[in-house]
């Protein structure tokens, strides 16, 4: 059975992340309430990702296949500089383009959408939103039911 596409883009960012150091990269929904407050960025970066929409696409009635596509959001955040923040932006979109045809396992494609800036300087809070479509082909009926 084909992972989450959540959970298949966080492994990936987990397991392919070069840049040190390592941020933290969890899925948003397993987080304590307390969890996202600025003074754990004193000690590490985060990168928090959520889904925020899905879409499962029928393309003919001949066929048993389903296409789905899943829009992230990773939401990117430090409090140590602009710069970092950029890096941290780079090595996002390395990995995300790198496996832009898919893993070979969990998903088919994976497209970089855009990018927001949501720094707020007067706070010290440097954070970028980038959004990603995940794809999966003729993913079998009978696996989903």
């Amino acid at each position: 059975m084909v992972k989450d596409a959540l959970f298949a883009i966080r492994d990936l960012l987990d397991a392919e992340w070069n840049l040190s150091p390592k941020p933290s990269i969890e899925d948003i929904a397993v987080l304590d309430r307390g969890e996202g407050k600025r003074n754990r960025l004193q000690d590490q970066d985060v990168i928090r990702i959520f889904e925020t929409a899905h879409n499962e696409a029928q393309p003919e009635l001949l066929f048993d296949f389903v296409n789905i596509h899943v829009n992230l959001t990773i939401d990117v955040r430090t409090v140590k500089s602009r710069e970092r923040l950029s890096a941290l932006r780079d090595e996002v979109r390395r990995i995300i383009h790198k496996h832009r045809k898919g893993n070979g396992n969990d998903f088919d494609r994976v497209i970089f959408k855009t990018r927001t800036d949501l720094s707020d300087r007067s706070k010290g809070l440097f954070r970028y939103t980038l959004q990603a479509e995940v794809i999966t082909f003729s993913d079998l009926l009978e696996t989903i039911t």
